[in-house]
């Protein structure tokens, strides 16, 4: 009799954004759209389908690079970074070119637990000037510079690593990555 470890099926993670704008409010008319912050995500950080027969990890990083250890790879196509986009909509208040410095966190992530599965995310990895290995709540400055438009944005790709403990079963692990934007300066 030949048992196949259940597999693990790509991971996604969920981006859980919330934003905030600092600085100094003032009263606009009721008819002006006001200032926002948007953090998009059109992609997940996916790992593939590969089974775990006790413990192992997949790490892929921001540029795509796989690299693995203590799993079987049952299906690589799809895997990679996620995807982030932050926009600044200045609404209809200004039509100025403004220089913009914004703040971005990506917060601890939450384990993930499944029966005799449980799964890790660490070692948030980007590919922005100045910040390769990101530590959870590490501050990461991004700047948009000569914004003219009503939206402008900046993306970046992130990688990770998935650590995968498994004593029995197996299923698809989502584990959401919390992260926070706040613009700190509008010159």
């Amino acid at each position: 009799m030949v048992r196949i470890a259940p597999h693990i099926k790509a991971l996604k993670l969920l981006a859980v954004g919330s934003c905030a704008m600092a600085g100094a409010m003032w009263a606009t008319p009721s008819q002006a759209d006001p200032e926002k912050i948007t953090i998009l995500t059109p992609l997940a950080l996916r790992f593939g389908t590969f089974a775990v027969p006790t413990t192992g990890f997949r790490e892929v990083t921001a540029s795509g690079t796989i690299t693995s250890s203590g799993i079987v790879s049952l299906d690589d196509s799809g895997v990679g970074p996620a995807r982030f986009v932050i926009e600044y909509d200045r609404g209809n208040n200004s039509k100025r070119r403004l220089d913009l410095k914004i703040e971005v966190v990506l917060s601890s992530p939450a384990a993930f637990t499944q029966g005799g599965l449980s799964a890790r995310l660490s070692r948030y990895q980007t590919d922005l000037p100045g910040y390769g290995l990101v530590q959870a709540g590490q501050v990461i400055s991004i700047e948009i510079p000569n914004c003219t438009t009503r939206v402008c944005s900046r993306s970046f790709s992130l990688g990770g690593r998935l650590d995968v403990d498994r004593s029995f079963g197996g299923g698809l692990v989502e584990i959401p990555v919390p992260i926070d934007a706040t613009v700190i300066s509008v010159n």
